[in-house]
């Protein structure tokens, strides 16, 4: 399956500009779809308390976002990561031709497995 044809069947998932929460293991989160340019971004928002270097969490290009934000489900502090990296796929960059052969785009499932990593990293640090 192309990119695009993987990008258009995860759309049936989360559509563009939209968003889609989760409770995992007792963790509110999020992934949402980029409504321009259409790549996913992953949320995990942070117990209150808990302390958290953004620097030592391992996830897909690293931690882009900490903060609060009223798009997310709850107001909680989230970190958050993203799929626009080097090397990977999005729509509007290959509309912009912008692509190389072996980009790769990161659907839900890509996302939502980075996101349970980032939980179990903060479910360590919570002990």
């Amino acid at each position: 399956m192309t990119n695009q044809e993987r990008y258009e069947e995860d759309l049936k998932v989360i559509p563009e500009g939209g968003s889609k929460a989760y409770i995992i293991d007792g963790f509110n989160a999020c992934i949402r779809r980029h409504g321009y340019v259409g790549h996913l971004c992953g949320y995990v928002e942070v117990p209150e308390g808990l302390s958290v270097n953004i620097n030592e969490i391992d996830c897909h290009g690293g931690i882009t976002f900490n903060d609060r934000w009223d798009e997310l489900p709850t107001d909680g502090r989230y970190i958050g990561f993203d799929c626009m990296h080097f090397r990977d796929w999005s729509p509007l960059s290959a509309k912009e031709g912008l692509t190389y052969s072996d980009d790769e785009y990161r659907d839900t499932e890509f996302v939502l497995n980075e996101i349970k990593s980032i939980i179990k990293q903060l479910k360590e640090k919570q002990q």
